[in-house]
This record gives C-alpha cells, sequence and structure tokens, in this order.
C-alpha cells in the first residue's frame, strides 16, 4: 500500500493545487477531508474538486451539530468571548484536528497535513466583504423584537418557536443580519458574527439578573435590533428549580 497523508481541504484554489504538489514532494497518495460547519459552500463540488486534483478519496462530514453541541455551545455558556471577539474562529480547529485524526485512522494515514480554513462557520465568518450582514444604512426602518428563550443556560427557542442549537443559530443570524447587527470592527478586513454577538448579549444580559452565584441560566431575553443597534429591551428570570429536567 502507498504512503498515504489526509490533507484538510477548504476547496479553495490554493489547496486544490497543493494535493498535486503535496503528492509529487511527498510520493504519497493523496485524501482529503473537507467539513461543514455551516459554511453554506456547495460541498459537493468541493469534493468533485478534490478528486480532480488528484486526491485518491475525498470524505465531506457534516460536522455542525459537532460544532455546535461541542464547542460553540460551551463557550456561550461560559461567556467566553476570546478576545472580545465573539467569533472566534478558533473554535473550530480541535473539531478539525479531531475529524483528521478519526479519518488518518479510517485511511491508515502515515501523516496528517491540516490547511482548512476556519474563516467561516455557523457560528460567524470573515473576508474581502460583507455577506450576512447589511449596513446600517440599508436595514430596515422598523426594528425587530427578538427574544430568546433560555433553559439551564442553553438556547432553546426564539420568538416562543421552539429550535435545536443550530436552527437557531442560522434563523438568529438571518434576523439580526438583516437588520444590520453582527459587524465585528477590524483593520483590513470584513468581520461578522450576528448569531454570536446577539446570542452572547442575551446570555449576558440573563446572568446580570440572576442572583449571583447563578451556575445554569434559564429565562427570556428580549432585545430591540435596529440599524446595526442591540439593546435589551426585558429580561424575565426563572429559578432553575422549577424547571423540570428532561
Amino acid at each position: 500500500m502507498s504512503r498515504r497523508i489526509v490533507l484538510g481541504y477548504s476547496g479553495d484554489l490554493e489547496t486544490a493545487v497543493g494535493i498535486h504538489s503535496l503528492a509529487e514532494a511527498q510520493q504519497a497518495e493523496i485524501v482529503t477531508l473537507t467539513l461543514d460547519l455551516g459554511a453554506n459552500r456547495d460541498l459537493e463540488e468541493i469534493r468533485d474538486r478534490a478528486l480532480a486534483a488528484g486526491a485518491v478519496r475525498a470524505h465531506v462530514i457534516d460536522a455542525r451539530e459537532e460544532f455546535v453541541n461541542d464547542f460553540v455551545l460551551p463557550s456561550l455558556q461560559a461567556g467566553a468571548v476570546p478576545d472580545g471577539d465573539p467569533m472566534a474562529a478558533a473554535l473550530a480547529r480541535p473539531l478539525i484536528a479531531r475529524k483528521l485524526a478519526e479519518v488518518a485512522a479510517i485511511e491508515q494515514a502515515d501523516e496528517v497535513i491540516d490547511r482548512a480554513s476556519t474563516a467561516e462557520n455557523l457560528w460567524g465568518r470573515e473576508g474581502d466583504r460583507y455577506l450576512i450582514t447589511r449596513s446600517p444604512a440599508e436595514a430596515p426602518d422598523t426594528a425587530a423584537e427578538l427574544e430568546i428563550t433560555f433553559e439551564r443556560s442553553t438556547p432553546v427557542a426564539v420568538n416562543g418557536v421552539p429550535m435545536g442549537m443550530t436552527e437557531l443559530i442560522e434563523s438568529v443570524a438571518i434576523i439580526a443580519g438583516h437588520h444590520a447587527v453582527g459587524r465585528i470592527p477590524a483593520a483590513g478586513v470584513c468581520r461578522e458574527a450576528p448569531a454570536a454577538i446577539v446570542l452572547h448579549a442575551a446570555r449576558a444580559a440573563l446572568a446580570s439578573a440572576r442572583p449571583a452565584p447563578a451556575a445554569a441560566l434559564t429565562g427570556s431575553v428580549r432585545l430591540k435590533l435596529f440599524k446595526g443597534t442591540l439593546q435589551t429591551s426585558r429580561v424575565a428570570a426563572l429559578d432553575e428549580a422549577a424547571v423540570p429536567r428532561t
């Protein structure tokens, strides 16, 4: 069996060209791994591109639920905002490493190389232009009221509609982005994380309404979104002991 390398692959031109050059330089077969972390990319096209570039096999894995449950949700529950950046693209790195190791074991690979980008995922993105948030000038002239319900520090509903975490993040991102909420000031790059900013703000508002030291947060937070601004209009904190455990 030929020597085999598993390559974390984003599907961009740089990593596509790298498949062939890596195979020649290492005298190895290249297996690619692309994770769906909620970046809304055409994963079938990415797989085809990897195979066309010389990969012997191209794995595409939907890891959105794992990303949200194992990394996004714990950071939100803890109120962790690394370096003041709620997008925290680095959240995806441990998951990518985990999946690369899993695929390497399956493929009996000799080496793992990570060239996958974390610049865009379900929790936020960065690039050369804004794609998921409007500018304040383009936002509606009418404010949006957004109510987030928490059960033991986990967001479980938006405006009274129960949702799983992945669907909830996607819904909040659409509403917030439509009202120009979610842009993160940064030099030379466009960074946006509408769901992260709204949910961190809602969690912080709920935490401030709870008597310390509340380990878990239960209740609802109503937020007003208007032309890039985000304000808390109502907080209703509940006693966790009164909430039935499921």
